[in-house]
């Protein structure tokens, strides 16, 4: 790929000087001599120099503009000569964000006797490209550098140490009649392990649009998977030892893990990952997320100012962060704005359709809402994308809430039971407690009130209607009417 003079001169600026955000006077002294250019060209030759690293104003994977400061390159540089076959032919190629996990999508295989279905294979590849690069916390190789890699392939080793990533995707498509099968796995490019696979089979009804769907829902499983790896990659390392990205994986999968304990540890690795890089936004939504995890399930109390101010200050570093999107949906929660909640949850959702998580939440604020048929739409479709993430057991308590909501007592006892097996809490007692009152199961319904004050000694109807959010109050009425009917004191 040809690069003009200029924009290589502004990539070579950028690089150069890869510690720290340059303003537009920086970019105009170093490029322009001191000439004052427009505002357009001035744009135009970031995004030209975006394309010559295979980067784009969307993704901003490896320049990223700062907010009313300026523009950075996050990349980090590897010495030594492009490999011969490279895409772009210059040590652009060999450029990849520093810490942040890295990942090539490998041409999907038509394993059918019908050669036309070549393209099929090429959607799902393209696709599922285009669906992990809307995950920020993850760099992910523009597909034109991975054509070449189509059967036969070399060791999956090799590809991941000539195109510079960590892991390699890599799948099949095999079509019979009017049903198709798509097999997907995850490998460590440097041990050549296998991480993750799936097998997905599906009625050929609309094709883009069993494409999109099957793309989508690989990527909602292989995110979940990335972070795992990412936390067990570093798990044996001294947090001194770690970046900022490190850090940012460690203290997610504390958070995951939804403890008092673990929350407080994310968020002493999360500072100190901000020590490196305090517009590191990922680790400020994070913080925001450990927060709120705090008050939701009552661990610690923390101001709803400062985890609101956490998360716009995340949203105005990176305002296409998913993650940060999320955070604000969690802090207008407890803010008690559910309907900037709802939007946030929404945006969140626009920016990575495959982000289960994000789904769960918006579930669950259209359902205390009032609106839960829509909100068990979004949690069953979070846990169809990532039925086995650490936090897929949530899940089924957002589906138990829903249920109960609705009048489906038996139905919500059944999901309430599932959650409490996964992870035990006072909400899916109180949910339990609650349906087994409307129910008329009073022996059931006191075993439930007795486990629920384990985790909360002042369970009541006051305690709930402090610590509980329900934004509506037909749904709160229903949740009080069966704690009374199951013996819940007032106080």
């Amino acid at each position: 790929m040809s690069v003009q003079p200029q924009v290589f001169d502004l990539l070579v600026y950028l690089i150069e000087n890869r510690d720290r955000v340059l303003s537009k006077d920086d970019l105009l002294n170093a490029v322009w001599n001191g000439r004052i250019v427009s505002e357009s060209t001035l744009i135009s030759r970031i995004n030209a120099a975006r394309r010559a690293i295979g980067d784009d104003g969307d993704q901003q994977r490896l320049i990223r503009t700062v907010a009313r400061k300026g523009v950075r390159f996050v990349g980090e540089v590897r010495r030594g000569a492009a490999p011969a076959a490279s895409t772009y032919g210059t040590q652009a190629a060999m450029l990849v964000p520093a810490d942040r996990p890295s990942i090539a999508v490998l041409p999907f295989t038509n394993m059918s006797a019908d050669p036309e279905q070549d393209f099929f294979a090429d959607g799902i590849t393209e696709d599922l490209t285009t669906a992990l690069s809307r995950i920020r916390q993850f760099f992910v190789i523009a597909r034109n550098a991975t054509l070449r890699y189509r059967q036969p392939r070399p060791d999956v080793r090799e590809i991941a140490a000539t195109l510079g990533v960590r892991y390699i995707v890599e799948g099949s498509v095999r079509k019979a009649g009017e049903r198709v099968r798509i097999s997907a796995q995850l490998l460590d490019g440097v041990g050549g392990n296998h991480i993750w696979a799936e097998r997905f089979d599906r009625q050929l009804d609309d094709i883009f649009v069993i494409q999109d769907e099957i793309a989508v829902g690989i990527a909602g499983q292989i995110e979940p998977e990335l972070g795992r790896a990412e936390y067990e990659r570093t798990r044996a390392s001294l947090p001194e030892n770690l970046g900022a990205w490190e850090l940012f994986h460690r203290g997610m999968a504390l958070i995951a893990q939804r403890t008092r304990e673990g929350n407080t540890e994310a968020r002493r690795l999360l500072e100190r990952s901000l020590t490196f890089d305090p517009n590191f936004a990922p680790a400020h939504a994070a913080i925001a997320w450990s927060q709120a995890q705090d008050c939701f399930f009552k661990y610690a109390e923390h101001d709803t100012k400062d985890i609101l101010d956490r998360a716009r200050r995340a949203i105005a570093l990176d305002d296409r962060d998913a993650l940060a999107q999320l955070a604000l949906a969690w802090a207008q929660t407890f803010n008690r704005q559910p309907t900037l909640a709802i939007d946030a949850a929404k945006r969140a959702i626009e920016l990575n359709p495959s982000f289960a998580h994000a789904h769960a939440i918006l579930g669950r604020l259209l359902i205390q809402s009032g609106r839960c048929r829509e909100g068990l739409e979004e949690a069953e479709l979070a846990i169809r994308l990532s039925p086995f993430a650490p936090n897929a057991r949530q899940y089924l308590n957002v589906l138990a809430v829903g249920h109960f909501y609705l009048g489906d007592d038996a139905k919500a006892v059944e999901f309430a039971r599932q959650a409490v097996q996964a992870f035990d809490t006072w909400v899916p007692r109180m949910i339990l407690t609650s349906a087994l009152g409307h129910l008329g199961d009073s022996v059931g319904a006191e075993q439930e009130r007795i486990a629920a004050e384990k985790h909360r000694p002042d369970f009541s109807i006051e305690q709930v209607q402090r610590d509980y959010l329900v934004f509506d109050e037909r749904c709160l009425d229903r949740l009080l009417t069966g704690l009374r009917g199951a013996g819940v004191p007032e106080r």
